[in-house]
């Protein structure tokens, strides 16, 4: 009988400590916009982080000029060197042109969710948007900055330095429990 009220206790506390599945979710927090030119109108790109730092993840919303409402469009992520890049982002094909799709938090605008850009230099993003009034394109600049932080050699020196002292410690307990034993088995 306790056994029962024990479990019984313990998945109330569970029931209890879970999150509910229909928590609000928070709203992001754009700190710049940047007004893209899109054909007769304007798009609105902002950002969650700025300036924006190479490696470093942030949040991108897309909103044309009237919503996205009735609208479709891809954007394309162009790599410093020139050559298309697919950012590798949850969701979305992979493809060098991406489908737009809304923002997890922003739902009334597209955008990519926690998103890094893999190197420095200047990036460019070049939208196709197809509307009522047809297919409208621009092009956004972005500089992407160094890398925050230390070099990543210096990062990876620094994090594998307790395995290298435990790999020297193991390697001489090893080789005295390996010497003990010969000198114990020639007697």
């Amino acid at each position: 009988m306790r056994f029962l009220l024990g479990i019984g206790v313990a998945a109330s506390v569970v029931l209890m400590a879970t999150p509910v599945a229909t928590a609000r979710v928070e709203s992001l927090t754009i700190v710049h916009s940047e007004r893209v030119p899109l054909g007769h109108s304007t798009l609105s790109a902002s950002f969650t982080d700025w300036p924006v730092k190479a490696g470093r993840s942030l949040d991108f919303t897309f909103e044309p000029e009237g919503g996205i409402e009735g609208r479709s469009g891809t954007v394309r992520a162009i790599a410093p060197s020139g050559k298309p890049e697919a950012l590798g982002i949850v969701g979305l094909d992979g493809d060098a042109d991406m489908e737009l799709q809304r923002h997890p938090q922003a739902r009334h605008a597209w955008g990519l969710d926690v998103v890094a850009l893999p190197e420095e230099g200047l990036w460019r993003f070049e939208f196709t948007v197809h509307g009522a009034d047809g297919v409208a394109t621009g092009t956004l600049p972005i500089a992407a900055g160094p890398t925050p932080g230390p070099p990543m050699a210096a990062s990876w020196a620094v994090g594998m330095a307790p395995w290298a002292v435990a790999l020297v410690v193991l390697a001489r307990r090893w080789w005295r429990v390996r010497r003990q034993a010969v000198l114990g088995w020639n007697g």
